[in-house]
């Protein structure tokens, strides 16, 4: 009995809602459309591809209201910048740095007990070589190890200048010898035009550490002049560099060429050559082995 009357109401309910809401396809508008019994549509459906279900919507009154539609959260730029904010902060601090370095620099040859006139071609030579190097180039002061690689360039290069100016004043050479004459050269000079052939070709890191060895695909060789040097790559690509800015270096004992291809290490026995990646020459590096040695 008790199923009867149940199975009862439901049509009956079902009946009713059938009286006032009806269902319709429009298949111009491409959606659901709902009337009530007096023929007024009350709303619709449409199916929304991006969430893949459907979507009602009531015209009784003003604004659309989606069953399932939520606003997009607005979106938060502050951390971008912050970043940009951070790096330049970052930035200005580490030229500012830089800079009080280089004074220092500058502040070391005045405290120098030589003649002012050798101090003098200390730091016109200083300013018009590496200094000058620098400033030619786009260096990312934001990074502290660029940073930190451009100022052992510039000490490792006063200090050859230190000893170069005041060893040929020594020596009662003339004020107006050039800081980049040195006898330790007369083996690269005597070699310039001539082929020498490379024994291995080996990729370093800015550390310095020996990553890999170059697999010499066909004869690779190096040809020096004044101010170009020419050399065949382990793949048979022929490139060359210009030679700038001459200083020696004492510890490498060599010479240093900046570079806007990229930056120049000759050693003065013609043992090997480091050819860098920046224009400077610090950092990532392939050494062109002159001698069957393989060892710097």
């Amino acid at each position: 009995m008790k199923k009867i009357i149940f199975s009862a109401f439901l049509l009956f309910g079902i009946s009713c809602f059938s009286q006032t809401s009806t269902k319709k396809y429009s298949s111009i508008n491409r959606r659901y459309e709902y009337f009530d019994s007096r023929g007024n549509m009350t709303g619709y459906e449409i199916y929304n591809t991006l969430t893949r279900q459907w979507e009602y919507y009531s015209t009784t009154s003003q604004q659309r209201s989606p069953n399932q539609y939520r606003d997009p959260a607005p979106l938060d730029i502050a951390p971008l910048g912050n970043t940009t904010t951070t790096l330049q902060n970052r930035y200005n601090q580490n030229t500012q740095w830089v800079q009080q370095e280089i004074s220092k620099m500058f502040d070391a040859v005045y405290s120098l007990d030589i003649y002012d006139n050798q101090k003098n071609q200390i730091i016109e030579t200083f300013k018009n070589s590496p200094i000058k190097s620098v400033n030619s180039q786009r260096i990312n002061y934001s990074n502290i190890n660029e940073c930190n690689r451009v100022l052992n360039y510039l000490r490792e290069s006063l200090g050859a200048i230190i000893k170069n100016v005041t060893a040929s004043n020594s020596n009662n050479t003339t004020q107006n010898s050039s800081s980049n004459d040195y006898d330790s050269d007369r083996k690269i000079i005597a070699n310039y035009g001539k082929t020498l052939p490379v024994y291995n070709i080996a990729l370093f890191d800015h550390n310095n550490k020996r990553v890999k060895d170059e697999t010499i695909k066909s004869d690779s060789y190096i040809i020096i002049n004044d101010d170009r040097i020419l050399f065949k790559k382990a793949d048979g690509e022929l490139m060359y560099r210009d030679l700038r800015d001459k200083v020696y270096n004492e510890r490498k004992r060599g010479y240093q060429y900046s570079s806007s291809m990229g930056g120049v290490f000759i050693q003065e026995d013609l043992k090997y050559v480091e050819f860098f990646e920046g224009s400077l020459a610090i950092g990532e590096n392939y050494t062109y082995y002159i001698t069957p040695s393989g060892n710097r």
